[in-house]
Order: structure tokens, then sequence, then C-alpha cells
């Protein structure tokens, strides 16, 4: 018994050494991925609403809007897999940690930008930043986990990192949808939004966090 509860034991006081090393990162996590389901949830009523100008699902520029969607997000996602190969020559002569809070800070500015933006063509300009943020979400920090993680515990510390994506994921299925309905006034604009100061605080904190703190 007493043998079983030091193994215990040992796998709490693991479990507790991890969310504190890697605490910074998941707060810097929590509001990334918020501001990115803002988007995933949110960018065809908004483009098709206030981009093309209909609420009606039927209607041709309803279909032509939701066919702008799919080309906006194929942008940010080939630029992002293009910039993939940048970011490590870039992590060589700046801190990584720099280096993503200046992306997230580029790609807060292109959901704020689809807030002011009512022209299709000048709304790739926001994705163009959005996928620049993109690249960086899905390479830094899984670099830093790498770095920070012994050898023989990288599982573990991978598999509690994966729930900085998933608690934002259960958080925005219903804080999104709240604060649309009772607040927004059914304005998923504001939404995106909201969506995009999350990423502006994401970058700020990510500046602030120090390598130190999470060796």
């Amino acid at each position: 018994m007493p043998e079983k509860l030091t193994k215990k034991n040992k796998v709490y006081l693991l479990m507790l050494r991890i969310i504190k090393q890697l605490l910074p990162l998941f707060i810097v996590q929590f509001f990334t991925w918020l501001a990115l389901f803002s988007l995933w949830i949110y960018a065809t009523p908004v483009i098709t609403k206030y981009i093309f100008n209909t609420t009606d699902a039927e209607s041709t520029a309803f279909e032509n809007g939701t066919t702008w969607v799919g080309i906006c997000f194929a942008l940010y996602s080939t630029l992002a897999a293009l910039l993939a190969f940048v970011i490590p020559r870039l992590t060589k002569s700046f801190s990584k940690y720099k280096v993503h809070a200046m992306a997230l800070l580029i790609g807060s500015i292109g959901l704020l930008l689809i807030y002011y933006i009512k022209n299709q063509y000048v709304l790739l300009i926001s994705f163009v930043f959005i996928g620049i943020g993109w690249s960086s979400i899905s390479n830094i920090p899984y670099s830093i986990i790498g770095e920070i993680a012994p050898e023989n515990k990288m599982t573990t510390y991978f598999a509690v990192f994966n729930f900085s994506i998933v608690i934002p994921q259960i958080t925005a299925a219903f804080l999104l949808g709240f604060l649309t309905r009772h607040y927004f006034a059914g304005e998923t604009n504001l939404t995106i939004l909201t969506g995009g100061i999350a990423m502006f605080v994401a970058g700020c904190i990510m500046f602030f966090v120090k390598e130190k703190e999470v060796e």
C-alpha cells in the first residue's frame, strides 16, 4: 500500500511540476486558441453578412460568400505552410518567445481588421496577417515544449500541453455563443473582434514570458 501511494505521489508531483513549468504558455495558448475558434466558428456568418451583404442561405451572394471564406482559409493555410520553412531561420537569430509574440500580434491585427474591412479583396490582407500568426502557432509552442521537456518525459509533457488547446475549445463553445447572443445582439463581427483582442493579449503576454520561467 505505501508503495502504491508513493507511486501516486510521484505522478502528482510530476503533473504539478509540468503545470507550473508550462503555466505561462498555457495562458498564452488559452487566449490564442480562443481567438482562433472565434474565427473558425464565425468566419462564414461574418463574411457573408458584412462583406457579401446577405444572411439568406439560399441566395447566390451567400454561396459566393462561403466560397470566398474557403479562399481566405486556403490563403492563410498555404501561407502558414510556406512560412514554416522560414520560422526556424528566424528563431536562430531571435528568441523563439519574441518571434512567437510578434507573430501573435500580427495575427491579432488580421483578426481585428475583419471588423473594419468591407471589400472581399482587401479582406485577403487580413488573412495574410492571420497566416503569419497561424504559422507560428502551429510550430513554435511545440518547439518550446520539445526543448524544455526531459527526454524520458516528452510524451507526458505533450499530453499535458494538449489541454492548452482543449480547454479554450470548450470555453469557446460556450463563451463565444453566450457573448454573441446576450451582449453583441447577434453581431458576429463583434465576436471575431473579441477574438482579435484575445490574440493581442496573448501576444503581449508572450513578450513577458522569459525562457528561465519554463526551463
